[in-house]
């Protein structure tokens, strides 16, 4: 009975010592998985961030215009006057006519006639100072009379050379208003008939024209039909309106007809910068950041976003070209959290 006894103990005590074992096992395993999920991290895609040219556009309208048709309007209001052509046949560049301002002609003969007295007087008082007749100071002062008076006289012919209208291109004139009338600023003044391919002439502000060029791709649209047509020539002074023209060579078959408008994407602005796909942007608030995989580990970088095409961002920010940038995850993620490299 006592050896039953005992057998059955060390029985028991067998069995309890399993079990311990077993759950030592599994304490041990569950561990070792939780050691390697956490030594995983948090599955991510990524992209690579390349560095590239990035270009800030400009929108506005741009007319179509043609050679077949084109009415002439005064760019200021003033007097009608010559050189005339006989109406009829016309090559381009010849002066079909000025357009002289109010006055400005009495202007001119007043600032012509005040530089002649001032040279003159200022010719005397220097023969005077040889002899010690006048000091020195008035000779000096009656110099920079006769430069402001110079001055004041090229720019009044500045102003009267810039109303010439020339013949943009070849064609019939006809003039619709009588030589010697006073006409308003913007009032039609002749039509030129040619021919020739159609073109586009948008208005942009000064500040604007200095930031593109010729020969620059702009995207046109009119909403059924797209294309893409190119700067050909940025005007080198303001209209009446403060504007300044630029003269867009339109495709070839281009189905558009002169007076209609069309929707204009102009490139302006043009700098290095980060590319990457859209969704890499986090936004929090009124920040914008994306997460960076550096030594297995997400890191937060504050970007300015510049501009968006399509799927593509143009980024500045603390980037490095070739880093990898986090797409899918970037929501989960938080700074300094270790994730793993989805291929």
């Amino acid at each position: 009975m006592l050896a039953h006894l005992h057998h059955s103990f060390h029985q028991a005590n067998d069995s309890m010592t399993q079990v311990k074992i077993t759950q030592s096992l599994i304490a041990v395993g569950f561990m070792a998985w939780t050691t390697v999920s956490v030594a995983a991290g948090l599955p991510v895609t990524v992209a690579t961030i390349q560095s590239a040219p990035w270009h800030q556009v400009f929108r506005t309208l741009a007319r179509v215009r043609s050679n077949n048709q084109i009415t002439l309007t005064a760019p200021v209001g003033g007097r009608v006057l010559g050189p005339f052509q006989r109406p009829g046949l016309v090559h381009a560049g010849v002066i079909l006519m000025r357009i002289a301002p109010v006055g400005l002609r009495a202007q001119i003969a007043a600032a012509r006639a005040q530089e002649r007295y001032t040279q003159t007087k200022l010719g005397r008082y220097r023969r005077l100072l040889v002899h010690g007749f006048v000091a020195r100071e008035l000779v000096d002062n009656l110099r920079l009379a006769l430069a402001e008076a110079q001055g004041q006289l090229r720019a009044l012919k500045s102003e009267d050379a810039a109303q010439t209208l020339r013949a943009p291109f070849s064609g019939t004139l006809r003039y619709l208003v009588a030589p010697g009338a006073i006409v308003p600023t913007a009032l039609p003044i002749m039509t030129l008939m040619g021919r020739g391919r159609t073109w586009a002439e948008a208005l942009v502000s000064p500040d604007i024209s200095r930031q593109i060029h010729a020969d620059v791709h702009v995207y046109l649209n009119t909403g059924r039909w797209h294309g893409v047509g190119t700067i050909r020539n940025i005007g080198n002074r303001a209209s009446h309106y403060g504007l300044v023209r630029v003269y867009i060579d339109l495709p070839l078959v281009a189905p558009l007809l002169p007076g209609q408008w069309v929707r204009c994407r102009i490139p302006v602005d043009s700098g290095q910068a980060f590319r990457l796909p859209v969704e890499a942007i986090v936004m929090h608030g009124d920040r914008s950041f994306v997460f960076i995989v550096r030594k297995g580990h997400a890191l937060p970088v504050s970007v300015k976003l510049l501009a968006r095409h399509q799927n593509e961002a143009f980024v500045q920010g603390t980037l490095r070209d070739g880093e990898k940038v986090i797409l899918t995850g970037n929501t989960r993620v938080s700074p300094g959290s270790a994730v793993e490299i989805m291929h």
